[in-house]
């Protein structure tokens, strides 16, 4: 890489990657909260259902079918949200390498560019702008 006035270095990446990884650990403590909230409505909900079945006269009420249909359209979203923070969790652990091995001397800009597009990075961002998407003049939205 040469030493022009835009080049950017591996301790600038480094320190970039580090960022990224944090606001991602922000998004997950974000959507962890969120499950969390979500997995209390399920356990209530079951709660409210299990009671309610107690309660019939032994021949599943329409209410009753609905409370099912509902938890299980709530567990459905439970996953899609795990797989989510999964996702976040992995690219989070990416940038946290990646600034490791910036600072060990290894890695360039271009490392850090494959790995965005490898992993669709932009797409994990709010407002917040990924290397990738200055280069490509786009971002996560």
């Amino acid at each position: 890489m040469s030493d022009d006035a835009g080049e950017i270095s591996q301790a600038e990446l480094a320190e970039y990657c580090r960022t990224q990884a944090a606001i991602l650990a922000g998004h997950l403590d974000q959507r962890s909260a969120e499950l969390s909230d979500l997995l209390e409505e399920i356990e209530q909900d079951t709660a409210d259902a299990r009671a309610t079945l107690s309660e019939s006269s032994g021949r599943p009420e329409p209410d009753a079918e609905a409370a099912v249909e509902n938890i299980e359209a709530k567990q459905k979203r439970a996953q899609a949200k795990q797989d989510e923070i999964d996702e976040y969790r992995t690219l989070a652990e990416g940038y946290t390498d990646l600034a490791e091995q910036l600072t060990e001397g290894t890695g360039d800009l271009e490392t850090v560019l494959e790995f965005e597009i490898d992993t669709d990075a932009p797409t994990y961002f709010d407002a917040e702008t990924t290397i990738l998407g200055v280069a490509t003049g786009s971002d996560g939205n």
